[in-house]
């Protein structure tokens, strides 16, 4: 198995939809279930909740299934995206919101493995401890930090505003999590939007947290997904399989084996090992979740993010039986 880590920025080389597939050699015909291509370039970023490729890349999953697989970092989910799109990479990964929104919106992809769900108290927004922010309702007109929008975050925060009943506007303002703690720190923005391991070290620096995103409507909600192109499933729908069947047994390894999973993560994650010790873990799939798919989905579409007519599996790959 060969892992190759790019930490700069991964600009996607262009939409064009009818570029070929990425990699080298490895490729062969398909005939009753062979692989069609068997060297595979995914993109990722080395988090916890996307932990399950690495995990299938180190422990031999991969090879099991007869794949060998390339890991490049890469900047975020949408340029993952942009990239599979173009063809620069067979898959990637995506925040479960995200693959939905994606192809809602045209761009011609499709979820084929979740890997995780939202971890119980494993992300929230925070303030500075002396903030007279209290609660959910308090952040009505505040500015509050995240990654990106119309993702994980600001998602959440509206549903579980919903849920509670409760009317708040916050401003949302795009902000790298490695800058976060800095900006709520420094005032320049009022809360932040912490997940995993940046929660942990929100919390070591005296933040305060307000609002928990993990509960009510969010709990359990599937969060962590890879996905391809329609052409990269539609040409290897063999390798896709094989591919998803080796990371559904890594997540099934990894939920039986905590103690282990927690001493490896800071192996590929930027996580100290005080952290990784502690922080909550997500819930490792070890097979397909349509109930959790769906529920993240209606979230969508109360939000008015995607169409209301758009189902479970016109963005989630399943094998044909």
């Amino acid at each position: 198995m060969r892992t190759r880590h790019f930490w700069g920025t991964a600009l996607a080389a262009g939409l064009a939809l009818g570029a070929s597939a990425c990699g080298g050699g490895g490729s062969a015909a398909s005939a009753d279930g062979e692989l069609e291509k068997t060297e595979l370039t995914v993109g990722s970023l080395p988090l916890a909740d996307y932990a399950a490729l690495y995990w299938a890349d180190e422990k031999g999953f991969f090879e099991d299934a007869g794949l060998d697989v390339t890991i490049e970092t890469v900047q975020g989910g949408p340029a993952g995206v942009q990239r599979v799109v173009s063809g620069d990479l067979d898959l990637t990964n995506s925040p479960a919101f995200v693959a939905a929104t994606a192809h809602d919106s045209g761009l011609p992809i499709r979820a084929v493995v979740i890997t995780s769900a939202l971890a119980e108290d494993g992300m929230g927004i925070y303030v500075l401890d002396g903030s007279p922010i209290k609660d959910l309702g308090d952040l009505d007109g505040t500015s509050i930090g995240t990654n990106t929008t119309k993702n994980i975050g600001d998602i959440t925060f509206r549903a579980q505003a919903k849920s509670e009943g409760v009317s708040v506007t916050p401003k949302w303002v795009e902000v790298p999590f490695p800058e976060m703690l800095s900006g709520v720190k420094a005032k320049s923005i009022d809360a932040g939007y912490f997940p995993e391991p940046f929660a942990s070290q929100a919390r070591g620096a005296g933040l305060r947290k307000v609002v928990d995103l993990t509960t009510g409507p969010n709990d359990g909600l599937a969060a962590a997904s890879y996905l391809s192109s329609e052409k990269f499933v539609k040409d290897n729908p063999a390798t896709t399989k094989a591919f998803s069947d080796a990371m559904y047994a890594a997540g099934a390894d990894m939920a039986k084996k905590e103690d282990e999973v927690r001493a490896w993560l800071p192996s590929f994650a930027k996580l100290d090992k005080k952290t990784a010790n502690s922080m909550p873990l997500p819930a490792y799939y070890g097979s397909y979740d349509e109930e959790g798919l769906g529920r993240a989905l209606d979230i969508l579409k109360e939000q008015d993010l995607v169409k209301k007519d758009l189902q479970v599996n016109d963005v989630y790959w399943q094998p044909a039986d």
